[in-house]
């Protein structure tokens, strides 16, 4: 199996909206990852939906390629009893210099009967109208794709490699990392401690709020550190498109 090193950053660039922005890249294979995302939430009876609002940008520097993405919904179901989560709604990629376009549909799984997970999609030549290849099946699952040439593919995913990601010891880690900021409420949640856990939510929160004052009070904006504004979006400081890798 060939092994690739994968360098991943996330940082939220907003708070008000609550802005998340995510750069991931092989060096190796010259490919990269940038995205930005803010949520909107909806209750439905048992379910919550959480709506994932922004792009990303699939860079193949190769072949000088650019993949433009949305994002699927996401959906807790039963949250009162035994919760469970599945994606819904339809993923856009597109690329203009190949002139290749792809729609993605994360099916819901139905009231009654029918499968979970399951997934269509159409890859269309733009200019032409052209479908080039269909997809099915389950995202975490197995995936049949059918070509016009009427060649089949299948790609079962449960077999796929997992690698576990390496992360800094918490000592190392910068003092807003997340696991080093909420390591104290998650020991707590570890070990069952609800109370402790709670008050120590309400700790940072209060610290936050104390932190967004003076920010107010001294006219000083939050600055993020990994990633620059770019229109409606985010962009990493230092991506590999810009190093010439």
């Amino acid at each position: 199996i060939e092994r690739y090193r994968l360098r991943f950053v996330a940082e939220q660039v907003s708070h008000h909206p609550p802005v998340s922005a995510f750069y991931c890249e092989c060096k190796e294979r010259r490919m990269c990852v940038n995205a930005h995302v803010w949520t909107k939430s909806k209750f439905m009876g048992m379910s919550v939906g959480v709506s994932m609002v922004g792009e990303g940008v699939l860079h193949l520097l190769e072949h000088d390629e650019q993949y433009v993405f949305t994002l699927p919904c996401a959906y807790a179901r039963s949250i009162l009893t035994v919760p469970w989560v599945e994606l819904g709604g339809k993923v856009s990629i597109c690329c203009a210099k190949s002139g290749y376009s792809a729609i993605v549909t994360f099916h819901t799984k139905p009231f009654y009967g029918g499968k979970v997970h399951r997934v269509t999609a159409e890859v269309k030549h733009n200019s032409t109208s052209t479908i080039v290849c269909k997809a099915q099946g389950e995202w975490n699952g197995t995936l049949e794709f059918t070509y016009s040439s009427g060649e089949t593919k299948v790609i079962d995913t449960s077999k796929l490699p997992v690698i576990m990601k390496r992360i800094r010891p918490l000592e190392k880690q910068g003092q807003y990392e997340s696991r080093r900021l909420w390591q104290h409420v998650t020991q707590a949640l570890k070990e069952g401690d609800i109370d402790g856990a709670t008050e120590h939510k309400h700790e940072l929160e209060d610290r936050q709020r104390s932190e967004e004052k003076q920010r107010a009070a001294s006219r000083s904006p939050w600055k993020p550190k990994h990633f620059i504004k770019e229109g409606e979006g985010w962009v990493y400081h230092n991506p590999l498109w810009k190093t010439n890798c």
